[in-house]
């Protein structure tokens, strides 16, 4: 096989395709560390308190490029949070791909979720949110949108497969209503209690001990929706 450079074909075609990689990649790490520095100051300062000039002194960078890549506080702090909701989301779209038996995956997809919505820095961004909700009705809206409701949609996708598998019956077009309810059964006490007392750290056997009797109710009442 020969060493030469090629000199014709894709590779010669594009002599800088390896520099716009690089610059990709760097614009990657540039957004990833912004929103690492923008999640540390929502959090010690609230929404309306913090300062686009500090974020930026954390991350690195300049504030022409977070505004470039964001568009300011509201895009930056929306962007923070769908990058966790898609942490929450992954776990149900491998249950989908491998079309996951229902009560296994409800389980895992159960447990992934409650795990990611009990840890402290989930709990801060939500009470942040919860506390700007009367005077940012719209960053409210959003959250929805990009949170619960993204988070409802999916689940439903993975309910609709199983059954079409015959392993559960839900009325049609109910799949999304019977996702919600899930997600109510799984979060209801331990997600309320873990916001309020900052002393309440739940543990993995009562994630996976709430999930369980939550698998158990949704499955022997859905067909009721």
């Amino acid at each position: 096989m020969s060493d030469t450079a090629p000199t014709s074909g894709p590779e010669a075609d594009h002599p800088d395709a390896g520099h716009k990689e690089l610059e990709g990649n760097r614009a990657e790490l540039r957004r990833a560390a912004f929103l690492t520095a923008a999640r540390d100051v929502f959090l010690e300062h609230g929404y309306e308190a913090a300062n686009m000039a500090e974020i930026v002194k954390r991350a690195g960078g300049s504030l022409s490029t977070l505004y470039a890549q964001f568009g300011g506080k509201r895009g930056l702090f929306l962007a923070m949070v769908d990058k966790r909701v898609g942490e929450m989301t992954e776990q149900m779209q491998v249950a989908l791909a491998t079309h996951a038996p229902l009560r296994d995956g409800l389980q895992r997809i159960g447990e992934h979720i409650m795990s990611k919505m009990v840890e402290p820095d989930s709990l801060d961004v939500f009470r942040v949110l919860v506390g700007q909700a009367k005077k940012f009705p719209e960053m409210s809206a959003e959250y929805f949108r990009l949170g619960p409701d993204r988070i409802r949609k999916v689940l439903a996708a993975y309910l609709e497969d199983r059954v079409a598998a015959g392993e559960i019956a839900i009325a049609p077009g109910k799949a999304e209503t019977a996702a919600g309810v899930y997600m109510d059964l799984i979060r209801a006490r331990i997600h309320f209690r873990a916001l309020l007392d900052v002393n309440y750290k739940p543990g993995p056997d009562e994630v996976r001990e709430t999930v369980e009797r939550a698998v158990i109710v949704f499955m022997g009442g859905v067909g009721g929706l």
